[in-house]
């Protein structure tokens, strides 16, 4: 029975130790990755194999899938096989003829093991789920940043207008106000030109009048307005970040995005290192995705272990009875 071989610069049968046929790549990462994917035309090996009366043994479970599919009888290699080819590869590969001897073979599959590794980091930085990494990342980031200035901005405008801190929860209606400036700029017609809810304004202008706050100087009330506009300008980005997150989440994990919700469910997906090591992950590691600290420390200490991590955030978890 002769031997099929994937190699990394080809595939060989061999019968024996002599070589049968022999159908180099000539994108050998390109190519390699194909037949590993079960999407390369395995069409010249198959006519060969098909050819001979005993089938053939296969060292490679895609590619003997691949010729199944064709029909040709073919079986998994054995154990000690899979060893015997590893331990003798540069041999086979010169006795295939993808290299002249095996300084040439060693030469080959480093470049070889430096072509794979460009062409999988090319693979995963187009892939969709990529993206959503980085945008929920992005998203995340702005939250604390716009936490940050919030706090700033309400410490240092409270100075001047301490009572807005009462009326106004909100990050980008606070921002809106301290962008009009001082209190005696803050009318009725100012506020409405903001944008701010109707009822909230005439609040705001109410109270206005009759703060107890101190004065602010130009220069220290310019650099608050920059603040506030530059706090204006970073939730728009981030409104923005979270729609473009939604959308690729519905388009590229719909179902995730069904269940958990898209920005929960990418948060999940971010953590867990991408959809397809998420896909491939227990239930019980889910769980504790974004309680790893947590976890460890209950490890080391004894404590008790978390019970979740992300999906607390779910309304139906944080919501549930204890």
């Amino acid at each position: 029975m002769q031997e099929v071989i994937l190699t990394e610069l080809g595939i060989v049968a061999l019968d024996g130790k002599r070589r049968a046929a022999a159908f180099p790549f000539a994108d050998a990462a390109a190519e390699y990755m194909a037949v590993r994917r079960g999407e390369a035309d395995v069409s010249g090996i198959a006519e060969h194999a098909s050819s001979l009366d005993s089938g053939v043994a296969v060292n490679d479970a895609a590619l003997l899938e691949a010729l199944r599919a064709r029909s040709v009888e073919a079986r998994a290699m054995d154990e000690e096989g899979v060893g015997r080819v590893q331990s003798e590869k540069l041999a086979i590969l010169v006795e295939a003829g993808f290299a002249s001897d095996e300084r040439d073979a060693e030469a080959r599959l480093r470049d070889f093991a430096m072509g794979l590794s460009s062409a999988r980091v090319g693979e995963a930085s187009q892939s969709d789920d990529a993206h959503i990494m980085q945008a929920i990342r992005a998203m995340d980031e702005a939250d604390r940043a716009l936490n940050g200035h919030n706090s700033r901005l309400r410490e240092w405008y409270g100075l001047h207008f301490p009572e807005l801190e009462n009326v106004i929860d909100g990050i980008a209606a606070y921002a809106r106000v301290a962008r009009i400036g001082a209190r005696g700029d803050i009318t009725r017609e100012a506020l409405g030109g903001a944008g701010l809810d109707p009822t909230v304004a005439e609040m705001v202008a109410t109270v206005a009048p009759k703060s107890r706050g101190g004065d602010i100087s130009g220069p220290s009330l310019a650099v608050v307005r920059e603040l506030a506009g530059h706090i204006l300008g970073l939730a728009s980005h981030r409104r923005a970040l979270e729609e473009h997150v939604t959308a690729e989440m519905e388009r590229v994990a719909p179902n995730t995005a069904a269940i958990l919700g898209a920005l929960i469910g990418a948060r999940v997906i971010s953590r867990a290192g991408g959809l397809k090591r998420l896909s491939s992950m227990p239930a019980s590691s889910i769980q504790v995705l974004g309680a790893e600290k947590a976890l460890f420390r209950s490890l080391k200490t004894g404590a008790l272990p978390p019970k979740h991590g992300l999906l607390f955030q779910h309304p139906l978890v944080h919501a549930s009875p204890r």
